[in-house]
């Protein structure tokens, strides 16, 4: 598999064109807006990446302060959501966000937690607590925490064929007590050959392989759903 950190912090540009044709039926921001209804909300975001969760909220927010700990991918964010002046960005750790107490009616993060159980693996468990710990600090009572992770990419069903997240899902609906569910964010590309060569740069040969062997120009991706109030 590719290094993450690296990709994040020298293939912004490349990860950015990859994450534009996630998703295509649009099911994420239905999702979020039922999760965190209204059209006036202070949110805050941790692993923003190049802001594609931050631009589906832009227009209901009325305060989005998103914060990523590389700065390739701020850099990439910014450039998209210059003309938003209620859009702040920074550089910050999901732990250490610069975000006053209670200061938000949405928190969240995007495909970042997940992270923790390949990074940290003796101790993604802590990481999971201080980082869920954080977006409650900065949370408003009444308020909505999300966290938004893989349930597999390449599977028409979460988890089908075993994935490293299921035991963050497990962790995060028990001990963390989150309630959840799925939906579909399904890739959409122009030819099989694109689709594989895209998917190839983030997820690796087997799935660049995968995808030729399917014939899949529409790549289907499962999305896990976790929330829970302040």
């Amino acid at each position: 598999m590719p290094d993450y950190r690296d990709v994040y912090a020298r293939h912004a540009n490349r990860y950015d064109a990859l994450v534009a044709h996630e998703d295509h039926e649009a099911n994420l921001p239905r999702a979020l807006a039922e999760l965190a209804p209204g059209d006036a909300l202070d949110v805050v975001e941790t692993g923003a990446g190049t802001g594609r969760v931050t631009r589906l909220l832009c227009s209901r927010a009325r305060s989005l302060r998103a914060f990523d700990a590389a700065p390739a991918m701020i850099e990439v964010a910014a450039a998209t959501l210059r003309d938003h002046a209620h859009v702040s960005l920074g550089v910050a750790t999901h732990d250490a966000l610069p975000v006053g107490d209670a200061s938000a009616d949405l928190a969240l993060e995007g495909w970042a937690f997940g992270h923790a159980l390949s990074w940290n693996p003796p101790a993604w468990r802590d990481d999971l607590r201080r980082y869920v710990a954080e977006l409650a600090r900065v949370t408003r009572p009444g308020g909505t925490l999300v966290l938004i992770e893989t349930m597999g990419t390449g599977v028409e069903a979460p988890f089908a064929g075993g994935h490293s997240l299921e035991a963050f899902h497990t962790f995060v609906t028990g001990e963390l007590g989150f309630a959840h569910r799925s939906i579909r964010t399904d890739y959409a590309f122009a030819s099989v050959d694109d689709a594989a060569e895209t998917l190839g740069f983030f997820f690796g040969p087997r799935m660049s392989a995968r995808v030729r062997e399917r014939g899949w120009s529409v790549v289907p991706e499962c999305t896990g759903l976790y929330w829970r109030g302040r």
